[in-house]
């Protein structure tokens, strides 16, 4: 008995279509991905195959034609179907088991406190109950490729089935958030003060748990719609972030306003909204559709799960992975739930097409950049606003610390803000300057933290610094050099090159092959009554005829590595249009050639932008 791989109905023996809708019963090429387009799928279908070719989807079906005759050779040899796990891909085994680990370890961490005492995940039936659903969720996607969901079940209704499985717990956490702000001044036995970490992990494993994996997406525009509302959740777990924060501060300020310092309610005011504020910003680039921004999203969500591990040491203060209404301030709590969303196989389909590849790193490193630059002004705001505050208030304690806490602030701001401006300078300087610019985080940073620890520094800019020290950095070096693409780009740049036969002439005219091998562009011009014995013997009149449409298909082709593009600009003057219009030639060699005059070369730029 066989089922059509599209619909998921039966098929007419010997039958070259589906009946029902017409697809050929070929079986198509596998994908990675799952290609039901919409359609149900049959317990013993391969759930990760091609969308329906285009030449039979134009076919008239004839359910009446008999199959060709198959030679008996051919016929007796038995065809061995796909089997029902076919097609996976590593990744979403990664997926389910990052979900039951967070929801597993969520269970042994401290789920709220309360006037009576910390109440543990594990001793809350609620807690239990509505984490082991989430837990049994994972297994919905196996249970249906093994067939127990029969051929009527389709891949939307699993996604559905996951989604409804995880909300319970989704509600839940909203419920305790509720109840942390509201009852945080009452002190009945059970009141909610505050959320804990259990809350942080799982969340992240439930959103985790039910997300559709990337075998379970259709191809294309299909499931558009469906794949949006990942964008939605995402949005939801900022907001979220964001509404909790702004209960803080209103809270804050209507229990202490006219008690405590002015100077360090703000100081908690900043910290508080900072938090939410990245979140917010990254979910809005998101929801535009920007693949970098996600990605820099997902990165932030796996350095926050680092951090949220080291806030589980007692001693460690720096960090801060609860919510409790009265005390604002930078909170991780709700950072792992929205790396969980944004990291999501469905966002990553609707932002596939603003992907850029991994060798233009600056595209890449931009949003990590510019989180960087607002983390380190973020440092100097607050530093500011703390000095401000000690001094008004006489004391001298924490004026050194904060001092070099600003200092250092508007140094990484500067890096960070210089770091974009000339990483673009030439091919090299897209490596080097980041890679640099990372260094200096890390240090700076680990400075910070230890004068913090040693000084016992209040910990409101804790989280800011060690997202400097540690996330940031990694992120950044992470992004560069770990694509294997972005590495052999980097080992293809011609190594910079000092004084030398071929380098700058102390004669006062530089040499004529000056292409320099530190990747910047070769001379503004050439004086052409430059003796050709400057440019090497390749140059005489002597040298062999060159091949000028080799030298045009070099001269276009993406491929050509960067230094050989370098060569044809210096010699070739009539390939230059074909090396402005190539999309690998770097801005340093544009610019020059923007600066020749050549009209072809100038109409090759502009269709270029």
């Amino acid at each position: 008995m066989k089922f059509c791989f599209a619909c998921g109905q039966q098929l007419v023996p010997e039958a070259r279509f589906c009946v029902s809708c017409g697809t050929a019963a070929a079986e198509p090429r596998r994908q990675p991905e799952y290609a039901a387009a919409g359609r149900s799928a049959g317990p013993g279908s391969a759930p990760a195959q091609d969308p329906i070719p285009q030449e039979s989807a134009h076919e008239e079906p004839d359910p009446q034609e008999p199959a060709p005759r198959q030679p008996a050779s051919a016929a007796a040899v038995p065809v061995k179907s796909p089997g029902a796990f076919a097609g996976i891909p590593l990744s979403d085994y990664i997926r389910d088991g990052v979900a039951a680990l967070a929801l597993l370890m969520s269970l042994f961490m401290a789920w709220s406190y309360g006037s009576d005492g910390t109440s543990k995940a594990a001793a809350r039936v609620d807690v239990v109950l509505i984490t082991l659903v989430s837990l049994l969720s994972l297994g919905l996607s196996y249970a249906w490729r093994a067939g127990i969901f029969g051929p009527a079940t389709g891949y939307r209704r699993i996604q559905d089935l996951k989604l409804l499985a995880n909300a319970p717990y989704v509600l839940m956490v909203l419920v305790y958030t509720a109840l942390s702000l509201i009852s945080a001044d009452r002190f009945d036995p059970g009141a909610v003060a505050a959320l804990g970490p259990a809350v942080a992990f799982g969340l992240a494993g439930a959103l985790l748990a039910a997300q559709p994996r990337r075998a379970e997406i259709a191809p294309g525009a299909v499931d558009e719609p469906r794949n949006r509302r990942w964008i939605h959740i995402t949005l939801g777990v900022a907001g979220l972030a964001a509404v909790t924060a702004l209960a803080q501060v209103v809270r804050y300020w209507a229990a202490y306003g006219g008690q405590g310092s002015t100077g360090w309610g703000t100081m908690a005011t900043l910290m508080a909204l900072a938090s939410p504020a990245i979140l917010v910003f990254i979910a809005l680039r998101v929801n535009r559709r920007s693949d970098p921004w996600r990605r820099a999203g997902v990165a932030l969500a796996l350095g926050s799960g680092f951090l949220s591990l080291l806030a589980l040491i007692e001693d460690l203060t720096l960090l801060q992975l609860s919510v409790t209404a009265f005390v604002p301030g930078f909170s991780l709590l709700f950072w792992m739930a929205f790396g969980a969303a944004v990291s999501a196989p469905s966002v990553a389909r609707l932002t596939e097409a603003s992907a850029v590849p991994a060798t233009d790193t600056r595209s890449t490193l931009q949003p990590l950049l510019v989180l960087a630059a607002g983390l380190s002004a973020l440092l100097v705001l607050g530093s500011a606003i703390t000095l401000v505050t000690v001094a008004a208030d006489g004391a001298s304690d924490g004026l050194v610390p904060q001092g070099i806490a600003l200092f250092f602030g508007l140094l990484l701001t500067a890096g960070a803000v210089l770091t974009l401006r000339f990483m673009g300078k030439d091919p090299r300087s897209a490596y080097i300057l980041p890679s640099g610019y990372a260094g200096l985080l890390a240090v700076l940073g680990l400075v910070l933290m230890i004068v913090w620890v040693v000084q016992d520094e209040d910990a409101y800019l804790g989280p800011v610094i060690m997202l400097l020290t540690f996330v940031v950095p990694a992120a950044l070096l992470a992004s560069l050099w770990q694509p294997a693409a972005s590495r052999e780009q980097f080992h293809e740049l011609p190594a910079a090159q000092g004084n030398g036969a071929t380098g700058f002439s102390f004669a006062g005219v530089p040499a004529a092959n000056d292409a320099r091998d530190d990747g910047s562009a070769p001379p503004a011009r050439v004086p052409e009554a430059q003796p050709a014995a400057d440019a090497g013997p390749a140059q005489t009149d002597q040298a062999p005829a060159v091949d000028i449409s080799e030298v045009l298909e070099e001269a276009a082709n993406p491929a050509t590595p960067l230094a050989r593009l370098q060569e044809i600009a210096a010699s070739h003057p009539t390939a230059r249009p074909a090396v402005a219009a190539n999309p690998s030639t770097y801005p340093a060699l544009l610019a020059w050639l923007g600066a020749l005059g050549d009209p072809a070369v100038d109409q090759a730029l502009r269709q270029r932008s």
